[in-house]
């Protein structure tokens, strides 16, 4: 039992036990209430109710369809639909496989912004210093001298005043910065979220959205799970982010009667999606075909990200590079007049 692992991604803890339960041979009942004990209290209740259910001498279908068993509505069709196929045990460890591929993929794209990001942070940090303590020595050597100071000076030496007078305020925002930045990089999930909105550097999250969505309608698909029940269970199992509210309208909407790839259209789809749901007359191959287009997402969202991060890097370096060299060009400018006026 010490595979079980005690920090979870969402509903894949539920998954991962009934998976080891039925891939072990363990009596189902029993091995449900051992692996419950080292699971989160989130997961824990819905598996204690299933092995009583089960203990009773309801069959695992009929223990899931009965309504009462507090497990994950994907996890509920993807359980009916591998008993159904026969293939519960396979279709479990390819379910588990494919979100720890996608929290992977969640918190790549956030590492892979965590040296820019990082940077950025410590370069503020020492500008904020040089404002706050080293320009004002300077002033007051400038002040000495009486001399008359270039516009360049005189605005460093005015931002100085105000990193001086707010100098505590600033102090904590970059306290609350760092804080931000360590939970961006270490929260995956919430990452790839916040990263999903933006118009540039969101195209890695949105990619890893795009695998998410097909990963998890793959199997269902291949059980032969209804498709608007299917949809319905990816969109409410899916991270936060633009399409999940969008996968969300389109199970709302998607009855059947019209082609899925129109009524996803309808929804603004990303056309890489639209042109993948095309497919879904194949039948049965028509999951394969999700479970390689969400290879390729996974594979596009490392590489934008990679050449997201390739690129910041040295234009922060290039940047930072001006702006302390700015800094310091502006408080030797005055002492470089002094000296040509004493030669």
């Amino acid at each position: 039992m010490s595979d079980i692992e005690l920090f979870p991604d969402d509903d894949a803890q539920p998954a991962q036990v009934i998976q080891r339960v039925v891939a072990s041979g363990l009596p189902l009942a029993t091995g449900l209430r051992a692996y419950a004990e080292e699971c989160p209290l989130s997961a824990r209740q819905g598996l204690l109710q299933l092995a009583l259910a089960v203990e009773s001498g309801m069959s695992l279908e009929d223990a899931m369809q009965g309504g009462a068993i507090r497990l994950p509505q994907y996890l509920s069709g993807l359980i009916d639909g591998g008993i159904r196929s026969q293939r519960l045990a396979p279709m479990l460890e390819e379910y588990l496989h494919q979100r720890r591929t996608q929290r992977r993929v969640g918190q790549n794209v956030a590492l892979d912004l965590a040296y820019p990001l990082l940077v950025a942070y410590f370069a503020g940090l020492v500008c904020f210093g040089l404002l706050a303590w080293l320009v004002p020595m300077f002033t007051g050597i400038f002040e000495g001298f009486d001399m008359e100071l270039p516009m360049l000076t005189q605005a460093l030496i005015e931002l100085s005043g105000l990193c001086v007078t707010w100098k505590y305020p600033i102090g904590v925002g970059f306290v609350v910065a760092l804080v931000a930045i360590l939970v961006f990089l270490f929260a995956g999930r919430l990452s790839t979220a916040l990263l999903d909105r933006l118009p540039f550097f969101g195209l890695a999250a949105r990619y890893a959205s795009m695998s998410e969505f097909c990963s998890l309608l793959a199997p269902l698909v291949e059980t032969s799970v209804p498709l608007p029940e299917a949809l319905r269970a990816v969109a409410a199992t899916m991270h936060p982010s633009t399409l999940k509210g969008r996968a969300t309208a389109l199970a709302n909407r998607y009855d059947g009667a019209f082609d899925l790839a129109d009524v996803a259209g309808q929804q603004k789809f990303p056309h890489e999606i639209v042109h993948v749901l095309r497919w879904e007359q194949r039948g049965s191959a028509f999951g394969e075909i999700l479970r390689s287009w969400s290879q390729l997402f996974a594979r596009m969202a490392a590489g934008r990200s990679s050449v997201i991060s390739a690129i910041l890097a040295p234009l922060l370096m290039v940047g930072i590079g001006l702006l302390v060299g700015l800094i310091l060009f502006a408080l030797f400018l005055p002492l470089i007049k002094l000296l040509n006026e004493l030669s």
